[in-house]
């Protein structure tokens, strides 16, 4: 094990306390002294294996099964092996990083005018490099992905639902006035930032959008506009930067919506549970919530967007943040039961959720001032 950059990495770019360095590290030697070099684990099979190994599910703890990996546990298995497991991935994640110095903004020369906020900046939560990434068993992807995901700190979204019980009445029935199905964006415990926005969608869509139509289209009715993913950000830069979204986001990461949020051959069946056989209405309003999105590496988009369990896995780690303080998505629809219980989000390291509440009053002005022109100016 690489001791010293390895302290150096969990101080600078992960800003740990000291005592809990101390711990991931004398964690990471215990693992070494019965499992072997961490290194050459990497070497191998970038520490995959062994993390498997030190997984011990819930199922494994009801059944009394002994654990797969070689390190003796005093007291509760399951949690010392999920103690473990945490402290390889750090440094499965140091590695993968492959960097010993914190990386550096560019500062900005340009001084803010007297009497302006100074404006804040993205964070770099440094993404790792991609190799043969993509070639590894799903399980074992998932388990590289999950410390790597950004969720927003869950006082944030409680904030967003307390603002929408305050204006949401007065929003349905605006929408209703224009023939636009409140239910699609306004439910009880919606966490939708924006009611009345949502993604385009389709060729024609597209060519609305961008104003490109040689004659004029039909204009969609159950929406105030449509959005090339800039309402989803805004909440993420204001938190961040202070200010709204201006097409730059945080350096390797991309903004993933985790349940399906488009009408047409919407993967609703397969990403939620259902309370009563009723049709739930449009999705739209998972478009701009909060609760649905998450930061994901740029080289995870497309496995995340393409893979059933990988998109379970995260609704459920939101559900997880977020169902005591918001209803995800519209009546009937409920969190999903994942059948194996490996895939449980408690069997794998999650990054702490990011940003506080410092902005947000600057950003509920914003939208609500913004939902206000949109209603004004509809189309």
């Amino acid at each position: 094990m690489r001791e010293m950059e390895f302290r150096h990495y969990l101080e600078t770019m992960r800003r740990l306390q000291r005592h809990t360095i101390q711990s991931r590290v004398a964690n990471c030697k215990r693992v070494e002294s019965y499992e072997g070099d961490l290194d050459d684990h990497f070497q191998s099979d970038r520490l995959l294996s062994l993390m498997k190994r030190l997984t011990y599910s819930a199922e494994d703890q009801h059944r009394n099964r002994e654990p797969n990996h070689k390190v003796p546990i005093a007291g509760d298995v399951r949690n010392g092996s999920a103690t473990l497991k945490q402290a390889v991935t750090l440094y499965q994640r140091f590695r993968l990083d492959g960097r010993d110095e914190p990386a550096v903004e560019p500062s900005n020369q340009q001084s803010e005018p007297l009497g302006r906020k100074p404006a804040g900046r993205w964070p770099d939560w440094g993404g790792p490099d991609y190799t043969d990434i993509f070639h590894l068993d799903i399980f074992h992807l998932a388990g590289v992905l999950t410390p790597l995901v950004r969720f927003l700190a869950p006082e944030i979204v409680s904030l967003i639902v307390e603002d929408n019980c305050i204006h949401g009445p007065a929003w349905s029935d605006q929408l209703r006035s224009l023939s636009i199905n409140p239910d699609t964006y306004i439910w009880d415990g919606s966490p939708c930032a924006f009611p009345g926005v949502r993604r385009y969608a389709g060729g024609q869509e597209i060519t609305q959008f961008r104003g490109k139509a040689a004659a004029p289209l039909p204009v969609p009715t159950d929406c105030l506009c449509l959005d090339d993913n800039d309402y989803p950000k805004h909440l993420w830069a204001f938190v961040f930067t202070g200010k709204p979204f201006r097409k730059q986001g945080p350096p390797k990461y991309q903004l993933a919506h985790l349940a399906d949020h488009k009408e047409h051959n919407n993967r609703w069946r397969e990403e939620f549970g259902f309370e009563s056989a009723a049709e739930p209405p449009p999705l739209f309003g998972l478009y701009t919530s909060p609760a649905n999105l998450a930061y994901v590496p740029s080289g995870f988009l497309k496995p995340t967007d393409f893979s059933g369990p990988l998109r379970t896995l995260l609704l459920r780690r939101a559900y997880q943040l977020y169902g005591d303080i918001c209803r995800l998505g519209p009546p009937p629809l409920v969190e999903k039961t994942e059948d194996h219980p490996d895939w449980h989000p408690c069997n794998f390291v999650w990054s702490e959720p990011v940003g506080t509440t410092e902005n947000l009053g600057d950003f509920l002005a914003f939208r609500n001032r913004r939902i206000s022109e949109l209603f004004e100016n509809r189309w």
